[in-house]
């Protein structure tokens, strides 16, 4: 009997990325978004650490749903991720999304990590990306929340390259890689991106959690 998986995210990309990778393990789950089952609370990103981000939003659509009626074995995945640029002193980091203010898009981050490489006077920087997944149940405690995270190594540059991807994808140079992550085939990057890299984590570790 299949259980449902519900992603604390309003993305759908998300969503049906996470689903395929699901339906590819051969898992008996249903992916959803918590959107999609309601008017899901709004999580306070405001602890400064992308662990604690993810698991206030797991934890939060845990209680959610929870109060809906959600049956307890009903898992809640929730994730927090950025770029983190070494001249920047790990900058923007959990500000990644909002690097150029609270309305800001992709464009607009950029266009602000350019500017600021531009006066420290560099043309490039080491960086790297990081992933952090928190996984729970419906009807688990605070100290039940497990993390899964991963990281990608490389650099930024002020030139882009490459129109896949999104957000800073294409001003990032995986380490040993002569193109940008917006460069790289969809299949390529899933396999060695730091979001990539936490789901295979989680993969391995959801039979488990299934037979618990």
């Amino acid at each position: 009997m299949s259980r449902r998986l519900v992603l604390a995210t309003g993305n759908p990309h998300k969503v049906a990325e996470l689903a395929a990778m699901v339906r590819a393990a051969g898992l008996p789950l249903t992916v959803c978004s918590a959107r999609s089952l309601g008017p899901a609370p709004e999580i306070a990103e405001d602890q400064g650490s992308f662990e604690a981000h993810a698991r206030l939003k797991a934890e939060g659509i845990a209680e959610w749903l929870r109060g809906r009626g959600e049956p307890g074995s009903t898992l809640v995945l929730a994730d927090d991720s950025g770029i983190c640029v070494a001249a920047l002193d790990g900058a923007p980091g959990v500000d990644s999304a909002i690097f150029a203010g609270p309305q800001a898009d992709d464009a607009a981050n950029n266009a602000r990590l350019v500017a600021e490489l531009g006066a420290r006077g560099l043309e490039r920087s080491p960086a790297h990306y990081l992933c952090v997944l928190a996984l729970t149940r419906v009807d688990a405690g605070a100290d039940a929340v497990r993390l899964f995270t991963g990281r990608w190594d490389g650099e930024v540059r002020t030139t882009p390259r490459g129109s896949g991807g999104f957000g800073y994808d294409p001003y990032f140079w995986p380490d040993g890689s002569a193109r940008s992550s917006a460069e790289l085939p969809a299949a390529e990057k899933n396999a060695q991106s730091h979001r990539g890299r936490a789901t295979a984590l989680l993969l391995a570790a959801l039979p488990a959690v299934l037979e618990a």
